[in-house]
C-alpha cells in the first residue's frame, strides 16, 4: 500500500509499505480522505520516524475478533496508530466512530482533530457561558474558526480572534467573531473594546509573547487556557499571575488526552458528530491534495497561506 512517510533527510515521501494488519481491539479502515495539521508538522521536526497523518476517514475494510462497536463496511472517523496518510490505517477500537451518510466525506475529513479538541477546549476544559467575553489567538486556523463557531452558538457575545495578518480576517468574521486583531495589536484594542475590563478566557495556541500580552488583557477570574505553542517560544506565568486577581492558567493536549484517556474521546463523540450532522459545525476548506501530492500538499501548509483545512484525497471511494 501507498502512504506519506519520511525519508532519511526528513523530506515527505509517499511510499510502498506493508499493509497493515489489526490486532484483536483494532479496526483496519480503507482511508477515503485525511486532513493535514499542525501537529503533522511538529511530527516533521521531531524527525524521520515520525507517523503522520493524525486522522482519517474511510470504510471499514477488516475488524479484530474482540470488536464490537463496528463492523466491516461501516463509514467511520478514526485516530489512527498508524499513518492516516496511507491507503488503509489502523486504530484502536476506542478512537474509530461510525459516521451517518449526512456527513459528507469532505466534511468529515476536515472535522476530526479541529472539532474534537474545540469541543473539549469549550465545554470540557472551560465551560463557556453566554456571559464570556473571549479571545481566540491563530483564529484564522482550523481549530480557531472552530472554537469561534461553538463560542457562537453558546450565545457569547464578545469574540476577538488574533491573526498574523489581517488578510486572514475575513475567514474569522464568517466563523462569527466580533472583532479581529493582529497579534501586535490586541491587548491595546481588546482593552479598548472591553473598557479596560478585559477578556474571561483566552484559548492560546501560539505561546511566548502572545501569552504574554493576553495576561495584561485576562480579567479579575478569567482562565487563559493554553494548548499549543505555534510560536515555539516558552511562556513564562508567576505567583503575581494568578494570586490577586483569581485567575486561572489551564494546559490542554488532544494528542495526551487520545493517547492516556481514550474513554475520554468516547464521551464527548456523540456530541461532537451530532454538531456536523445538524451543520451546526462548519468547517472551512482550502484545497484538497491527491496522495501522489502529498509533499506539495505539505509545502502548502507550511506556507501558512491556507484559510480552511487542508485534504489528502486518497481513495476513489470519495467520489
Amino acid at each position: 500500500m501507498r502512504a506519506v512517510t519520511l525519508d532519511k533527510k526528513g523530506e515527505v515521501i509517499v511510499s510502498e509499505n506493508v499493509k497493515p494488519e489489526p490486532g484483536a481491539r483494532e479496526v483496519r479502515i480503507r482511508v477515503v480522505m485525511s486532513s493535514l495539521n499542525f501537529a503533522d508538522l511538529k511530527q516533521i521536526r521531531s524527525g524521520s520516524k515520525a507517523v503522520l497523518g493524525l486522522d482519517c476517514v474511510g470504510i471499514v475494510e477488516k475488524v479484530g475478533d474482540k470488536v464490537s462497536k463496528v463492523k466491516t463496511g461501516d463509514r467511520v472517523m478514526a485516530f489512527p496508530f498508524t499513518s492516516g496518510h496511507a491507503e488503509f490505517a489502523i486504530a484502536t477500537e476506542a478512537l474509530v466512530f461510525p459516521i451517518s451518510a449526512e456527513i459528507g466525506w469532505e466534511q468529515a475529513a476536515a472535522a476530526p482533530i479541529v472539532t474534537f479538541l474545540s469541543y473539549f477546549l469549550t465545554q470540557k476544559i472551560h465551560k463557556l457561558l453566554p456571559e464570556d467575553t473571549m479571545i481566540v489567538h491563530a483564529a484564522s486556523g482550523g481549530v480557531g474558526t472552530t472554537i469561534i463557531q461553538l463560542a457562537k452558538n453558546l450565545g457569547v457575545q464578545t469574540i476577538i480572534g488574533t491573526v498574523g495578518n489581517l488578510s486572514k480576517a475575513a475567514a474569522v468574521y464568517n466563523a462569527g467573531a466580533t472583532h479581529v486583531f493582529t497579534y501586535n495589536a490586541f491587548k491595546e484594542e481588546t482593552l479598548h473594546v472591553t473598557n479596560n475590563v478585559g477578556v474571561s478566557v483566552v484559548f492560546d495556541s501560539v505561546a511566548g509573547q502572545v501569552t504574554q500580552d493576553s495576561l495584561d488583557v485576562l480579567a479579575r477570574f478569567g482562565t487563559l487556557i493554553q494548548f499549543d505553542n505555534a510560536s515555539g517560544q516558552r511562556s513564562v506565568f508567576t505567583n503575581v499571575d494568578v494570586h490577586k486577581s483569581c485567575r486561572t492558567i489551564k494546559g490542554f493536549s488532544f494528542g495526551t488526552t487520545r493517547k492516556y484517556r481514550p474513554n475520554v474521546v468516547e464521551e464527548i463523540a456523540a456530541d461532537v458528530l451530532n454538531l456536523l450532522e445538524k451543520r451546526e459545525l462548519v468547517l472551512a476548506t482550502d484545497k484538497t491534495f491527491l496522495l501522489a501530492d502529498a509533499q506539495e500538499a505539505y509545502a502548502y501548509v507550511k506556507s501558512r497561506h491556507h484559510t480552511g483545512k487542508v485534504l489528502l484525497k486518497i481513495s476513489e471511494l470519495g467520489k
